[in-house]
């Protein structure tokens, strides 16, 4: 770090809470996004996070290393809100597909044959990534023909949809429609252990990524980067999925757990017993200055659903209070998607690509972010990213990197790019079908291989323990140091 320089600040700050008494018995998270606070606080609370030494920069990244940020003092900051009408505003509801004949509940051969054309028509690729639809089409109706009951058609069509082999398309049945859409639920929710647990593409190891303010995770001890050995004694393999997680800790009629983990280079493997219940204090939202001189700023992007560009924003006139922010930190790991548009209009303009289905006789727009820009297009700012940055948070990327406003720090985000539309069956059930990507200005897609980052930088095993962690202390260096 620059001689000279003023004592640097870390504040790492929750900015939203729950308030309400279904937020305290928060809903576990679908499959594919981390859990967020059913409601907002009126007031945040302001904890600074601990330091330590920094470990050595990755082998691979090309940053030299500084001196990590220490916490010298705290400030109260007004919260910023994400109501949960906006998020409700966000969810895209289906439109039922129309059938010219009706389809009774229980014919489960018409049902089929409704869901073939569905993908037939719909679907982002008619080579549908090499299946012989026709084919597979064929072998599900004689199937379906030997259904006997409701539930086994939902099996039946969960399998069907899988044979596309993507990470998006998806058959949903009634009972899973609130955790899909992660529309708000007016009951109390059921319980959980409050904390997130979702593996990047480049994880080796299973780690806790968030655990909520207060909860039975946090009340065990539990700490974001903590690697978990075991669930209920069951070692977790190397190539562990998503689902796999999932299904052992959100599970509907799961009310505890037994978690093996270790907490640190240092500390032996333990178990630690969670019995679930609510939580809060969990949707991640965090701002706050790492540096006074220069004034670096900080803002964590958990999503881009509901009012992400609003917070986005005031976080940046609190930071902006006391005088203007010579660089700017914006994190993305770990973010889901939404809808980013009006988020990178906070920075930059710009055509970035075309969206549409990749089919010979499909329509495509233009990928364009209009003006004007809602902050400036001068003060520097760093991205971080890593394999769990999906779809609106690999769109920012690739929009910031485009444009040269930005510095991306990290790892590569998901290649998670294809946007989901969603469509009925006559049964009441929906599929979630893959219908359009972005293919950039050269005319490849980000599917598969996700928005390359300028600096590469590995979390390592530990790196999520550090504060700052190794990602963060990459993007202060770039940031200082150029």
């Amino acid at each position: 770090m620059r001689r000279g320089q003023t004592s640097i600040i870390l504040i790492l700050i929750l900015l939203i809470t729950a308030c309400t008494a279904a937020a305290e018995t928060q809903t576990p998270p679908p499959s594919s996004v981390p859990p967020t606070a059913n409601a907002p606080s009126a007031t945040a609370t302001l904890e600074a996070q601990p330091t330590s030494e920094a470990s050595p920069a990755p082998s691979d990244t090309t940053v030299p290393a500084t001196d990590p940020p220490s916490v010298t003092e705290t400030a109260t900051l007004s919260p910023i809100r994400a109501t949960q009408q906006a998020l409700a505003d966000a969810v895209r509801l289906p439109t039922p597909v129309v059938s010219s004949v009706p389809i009774a509940a229980d014919d489960y051969a018409a049902l089929t044959d409704q869901a073939c054309r569905i993908v037939q028509e719909n679907y982002v690729r008619d080579d549908f990534n090499g299946v012989d639809w026709p084919a597979t089409c064929e072998e599900y109706r004689v199937r379906a023909a030997e259904v006997e009951s409701q539930q086994e058609f939902w099996d039946l069509m969960s399998s069907f949809i899988g044979e596309l082999n993507d990470e998006h398309s998806r058959f949903v049945p009634p009972g899973r429609f609130s955790a899909e859409f992660s529309l708000p639920s007016d009951g109390a929710g059921r319980p959980w252990p409050g904390l997130s647990v979702w593996p990047a593409r480049e994880d080796e190891r299973l780690l806790i990524w968030n655990v909520c303010q207060t909860g039975p995770a946090a009340e065990a001890g539990l700490q974001r980067g903590d690697e978990i050995l075991a669930i209920d004694g069951e070692p977790i393999p190397q190539d562990v999925a998503r689902a796999e997680v999932n299904a052992a800790l959100y599970a509907e009629d799961k009310s505890e757990v037994t978690l093996t983990v270790q907490q640190g280079p240092d500390a032996e493997p333990r178990e630690i017993d969670i019995s679930y219940g609510g939580a809060s204090g969990c949707d991640g939202w965090s701002y706050g200055l790492l540096s006074e001189g220069p004034r670096i700023g900080y803002i964590r992007i958990p999503s881009f659903a509901g009012d992400a560009a609003t917070n986005i924003l005031g976080a940046i006139q609190l930071l902006e209070e006391d005088g203007p922010l010579d660089g700017l930190i914006l994190d993305v790991r770990h973010n889901p998607g939404g809808n980013s548009d009006q988020s990178i209009a906070i920075f930059t303009t710009g055509t970035f690509g075309k969206t549409g289905p990749l089919r010979d006789d499909a329509l495509e727009s233009i990928y364009r972010i209009r003006g004007p820009v809602s902050w400036n297009e001068t003060t520097p700012v760093a991205l971080l990213i890593d394999g769990a940055s999906h779809s609106a948070a690999e769109y920012f990327a690739t929009a910031m990197q485009q444009s040269a406003r930005a510095t991306l720090v990290g790892m590569p985000t998901a290649g998670n790019t294809e946007g989901i539309n969603s469509f009925n069956l006559a049964d009441g059930s929906l599929i979630r079908l893959a219908w359009t990507t972005l293919q950039l200005p050269d005319g490849s897609t980000l599917e598969g291989t996700g928005v390359q980052p300028d600096i590469r930088v590995p979390l390592g095993e530990w790196g999520l323990r550090e504060r700052p962690d190794v990602q963060l202390q990459a993007a202060f260096n770039a940031l200082v140091e150029p």
